[in-house]
């Protein structure tokens, strides 16, 4: 049989896969609520993950100490202008820098993007949004983008029947986002449909004058009570990052959503009126005792969005990276 031989780009980096003994250091930053859910779902023997979102004066220490030649330094967060995280791992030499675009970050780099423009080295980096839309926004910002899927949620195993009242659960978690999270598209739905119970959670501040049908509830960290309560879930935003956790939970419990955009397993509704049509055909086969779990949505969860095919996933694209460094 012939003998297989490596060229001179891939040399190097066989050359560290065989060499090497140090696991990985990769140094997350940005949204904690992610960043804090890294070290468990891809740290390993071979990789050592070090979460630093926090931002109390003994987290600064260990962010610097660990930024300092580090494998990859991890932003979950996009921006095209320098933050303290990304001058740290440019002055202290880490070796690679992906920078993570999600939830709304376009918004603001759309306005920093006009009276500036981007910042030379950031453009320079890597870039991974979360959504395919949401690597397109970025590419029109001058910025090349990969959309690269790394939002993940546990599958229910056994979700909870859907419930005997038909009920739609929906999202805000201040009133000064009212509009960016579709409030007024939240009231019309409930005015139009009187019979049909809105919870609305994630409320963080604030007070908000409410149809009676809607019934607010104050943040809390942990919805899995509300997703066996609801029938539906709805996220009526005007601008996303293409994909929600709160979307995938549903799913993953079972229960139907109404998205702003295109997600296997949801119902993509682009304004007020597509919700209250698809509402009221949802109440419909409820009420004849015809709607079943939302089959779809966890099969996409499980299919495309569970922890283990993350895993994989970010390990092999952040493996490339460094790797690729050598060559």
């Amino acid at each position: 049989m012939p003998v297989e031989t490596l060229d001179s780009a891939q040399a190097p980096a066989a050359a560290r896969r065989a060499t090497r003994t140090a696991p990985y250091r990769v140094v997350v930053h940005g949204l904690t609520y992610f960043c804090r859910q890294l070290p468990g779902l891809l740290g390993s023997d071979e990789w050592d993950i070090r979460d630093r979102s926090q931002h109390s004066p003994s987290e600064l220490v260990r962010l610097t100490r660990d930024l300092a030649g580090c494998d990859l330094a991890f932003s979950w967060g996009g921006r095209i202008d320098m933050g303290r995280f990304l001058w740290g791992a440019r002055l202290l030499g880490a070796r690679r820098v992906v920078i993570f675009w999600c939830g709304s970050d376009v918004l603001r780099a759309r306005a920093i993007s006009a009276q500036r423009g981007v910042d030379s080295w950031i453009a320079q980096q890597i870039h991974w949004a979360a959504s395919p839309s949401l690597a397109r926004e970025v590419n029109e910002l001058g910025v090349e983008c990969d959309y690269v899927q790394a939002s993940f949620v546990r599958p229910v195993d056994s979700p909870q029947p859907l419930p005997k009242q038909f009920s739609v659960l929906v999202f805000l978690p201040r009133p000064d986002l009212a509009d960016l999270y579709g409030w007024d598209r939240i009231v019309h739905a409930a005015r139009a449909l009187p019979e049909v119970r809105f919870n609305l959670v994630g409320l963080r501040e604030g007070t908000l004058d409410a149809p009676p049908n809607i019934i607010v509830h104050r943040w809390i960290p942990d919805l899995a009570a509300f997703y066996d309560s609801s029938t539906v879930v709805w996220r009526p935003v005007r601008h996303d990052a293409g994909i929600a956790f709160m979307v995938l939970e549903a799913m993953a419990h079972g229960r139907y959503v109404l998205y702003t955009y295109p997600i296997a397993g949801a119902t993509q509704v682009r304004d007020e009126l597509d919700a209250v049509r698809e509402l009221v055909r949802l109440k419909a086969l409820h009420d004849a005792g015809a709607l079943a779990l939302n089959h779809a949505g966890r099969e996409s969860v499980w299919r495309t969005y569970r922890r283990d095919v993350v895993r994989e996933t970010l390990r092999n694209r952040w493996k490339e990276l460094i790797l690729s460094q050598d060559c």
